[in-house]
């Protein structure tokens, strides 16, 4: 395995693993911005909510004292009558009642309908201590089931007594703090809504109005589904004590959990209460979505499943680009033995050449016909021009084709051996011939060459030049030329008219490798133009 391969791995890995990180934290965060909005929208229904539910004990205490101020006396039956609805429409309600301003000295007249009771620390009546003032209850609804507070003193007690005080102070509506409820409920904490009653010809005071009711029930009736997100606690802002709780303990002041709280403040009719609320844990700890663990889980078993079947892929590749190098090698060296082999034929050939050579030099020498010598001489440098080219294959490195400049230099250098009279100029850029052309374009070469040499130059005593040039011209055409400064051809000369045997061969080979052969003529010297298609 490849550092490449491995960091790509770790990538994917990386990759993979955040993107199934980041969909899983995203999807507990819509969650948990979910439960913060619905903590926001309880909060804030909870306080409408209990600012309504007070609101509305307020409206029925005021309700009552309209209703008794132009009283004098209201029988039970009436007072149901009046105050059944209330009942029904008030969340957490104990009990509606009317208690009356009884002196010490009016005691014995009213203890003949009901006798002045007050409670002892277990909350047991017993008949009222002689003091100046009393508020017995006189009428009350639900009768039956609390019919033994009737004629209950609420005078006796001091929380009771300070809230009749201020309500008949102000004259307004006043609410008690924390109290506990005439009634067999053990859990009976609650609070007492009043007002006091005054005659409206003589302004003396009659007595008070009274609601008593349960916190429990207030808070669980006027709040039920704010209770399933929010723990509280309420405390009376007068007297500091805990109105409600459903928390235990209420730690408002405990500085770890202080941060959780969301505190709010409620006007209670003449009192204010602080409300403390603690969002429920399953509201505050991560959710913990089931689908985000299973996305979780996806994402991570498709990232190591792409990493494995990149493994899988890689290693195929390996062992297929191991069997490519392999069989690659193989070629390259199959290729190598049949260059080497390819090289050994033409040097052979270029050998075998040379033999044929020298043995028409063997036949030359014995004969004695001037004619016969040169056609055996012309042949023998055709041989030669045949034989420079088959070496140039073989020492080119990959016997594909052959280097014309340095091909054109040797040829030269060998015609310039056997006719010494004449001196070359070769202008030819870096180009090769490819195998096809390479030996027809070499006896062209050779038969342009000795031509000009042989029959160019009468005078040998004259500066005598052959000049090569080699040009590349478009879409793969190349041409090469060969001028001299010799007599020039005949008048009437026409190539295809030609006798020698020589322009037969350059006839057939241009036609050989489709090649344009051209050229002109005048007393300065001949200039013979060969284009062709060079496909290297």
């Amino acid at each position: 395995m490849t550092k490449q391969q491995i960091l790509k791995y770790l990538a994917i890995l990386l990759s993979g693993s955040s993107i199934s990180l980041f969909i899983f934290f995203s999807i507990n965060t819509r969650y948990q911005l979910r439960n913060m909005a619905a903590i926001d929208n309880a909060v804030n229904k909870s306080v409408i909510k209990l600012e309504d539910e007070l609101n509305k004990i307020n409206l029925v205490v005021e309700s009552m004292a309209f209703f008794y101020e132009n009283k004098s006396f209201i029988p039970q039956h009436l007072f149901e009558r009046f105050t059944n609805p209330f009942l029904n429409e008030l969340n957490g309600i104990k009990a509606l009642a009317w208690a009356p301003r009884i002196t010490d000295s009016e005691k014995t007249k009213f203890e003949k309908f009901t006798a002045i009771t007050e409670a002892d620390s277990l909350r047991n009546l017993l008949p009222i201590k002689a003091i100046d003032l009393h508020y017995p209850i006189r009428v009350l609804n639900p009768l039956t089931p609390l019919k033994k507070v009737l004629g209950y003193d609420l005078y006796s007690d001091s929380t009771r007594r300070e809230v009749i005080t201020r309500s008949i102070r102000t004259n307004k509506p006043a609410i008690s703090g924390l109290i506990t409820l005439m009634s067999d409920d053990r859990d009976a904490n609650g609070i007492l809504a009043l007002k006091s009653i005054n005659n409206p010809k003589t302004g003396e005071h009659k007595g008070i109005v009274l609601g008593a009711y349960k916190m429990n029930k207030l808070i669980s009736e006027t709040l039920n589904s704010e209770v399933k997100v929010l723990d509280m606690c309420i405390h009376d802002d007068v007297n500091n004590t805990t109105l409600f709780t459903n928390m235990g303990e209420c730690k408002v002041n405990d500085k770890k959990s202080n941060k959780n709280i969301i505190k709010k403040t409620i006007k209670a009719v003449d009192r204010e209460w602080q409300v403390h609320f603690v969002p429920k844990p399953e509201y505050l700890s991560f959710p913990h979505i089931f689908e985000s663990y299973v996305v979780l889980i996806l994402g991570l078993i498709t990232t190591f499943l792409l990493v494995l079947i990149g493994y899988k892929k890689d290693n195929h590749n390996d062992r297929l680009e191991a069997r490519v190098l392999l069989r690659t090698a193989e070629l390259e060296e199959s290729n190598k033995q049949k260059e080497n082999l390819l090289r050994e034929i033409h040097h052979r050939v270029k050998n075998n050449l040379q033999i044929t050579s020298s043995l028409i030099n063997m036949q030359k020498r014995k004969l004695v016909s001037k004619e016969a010598i040169t056609a055996l001489q012309d042949s023998q440098a055709r041989i030669s021009a045949i034989a420079l080219t088959h070496q140039k294959i073989y020492q080119d490195k990959d016997s594909k084709a052959v280097n014309l400049h340095e091909y054109l230099k040797d040829l030269m250098e060998y015609q310039n051996k056997i006719s010494p009279t004449f001196s070359y100029t070769i202008n030819c850029p870096e180009i090769s011939i490819d195998l096809d052309r390479a030996v027809p374009l070499a006896l062209i070469i050779s038969e342009l060459v000795t031509n000009a040499v042989k029959h160019a130059y009468p005078d040998t005593t004259k500066y005598n030049e052959l000049i090569i040039d080699v040009d590349v011209l478009d879409d793969g055409m190349a041409a090469f030329s060969i001028k001299d400064n010799g007599k020039g051809l005949p008048e009437n000369f026409v190539i295809e008219n030609a006798e020698g045997i020589g322009f037969d061969i350059v006839k057939a080979l241009c036609r050989q490798i489709s090649a344009e052969l051209s050229y002109n003529s005048d007393g300065n010297g001949t200039h013979f133009t060969v284009t062709f298609h060079n496909r290297t």
